[in-house]
């Protein structure tokens, strides 16, 4: 994979939706994610990929938690990080 630059974020409707919805230590689990994603857009801790299935590239998932069982979904729109969603590893999987 390329290496991606992320001057900015920016987050869907349905991203702050699911985030409200998440519990609080995932809540806090998904901040330290996206500051380690504005950090090194590819730390190995949170294992940046596609989403298996996805014909979109920009489309890429980070890990939330060490286990993977919490993830976040975005799209990248040039330096802009898109927030897509954040879900469980099976939910984000069925609708990226």
């Amino acid at each position: 994979m390329a290496a991606i630059l992320i001057r900015a974020l920016s987050r869907k409707e349905t991203f702050d939706r699911d985030f409200r919805r998440a519990p609080v230590e995932i809540q806090n689990a998904a901040k330290n994610a996206i500051r380690d994603l504005m950090r090194c857009p590819q730390p190995s801790k949170l294992r940046m990929h596609s989403i298996t299935g996805c014909f979109d590239p920009r489309i890429l998932k980070i890990d939330v938690l060490a286990n993977k069982s919490w993830q976040i979904t975005f799209e990248m729109d040039g330096s802009v990080a898109i927030l897509r969603r954040l879900g469980t590893h099976r939910n984000i999987d069925r609708s990226p």
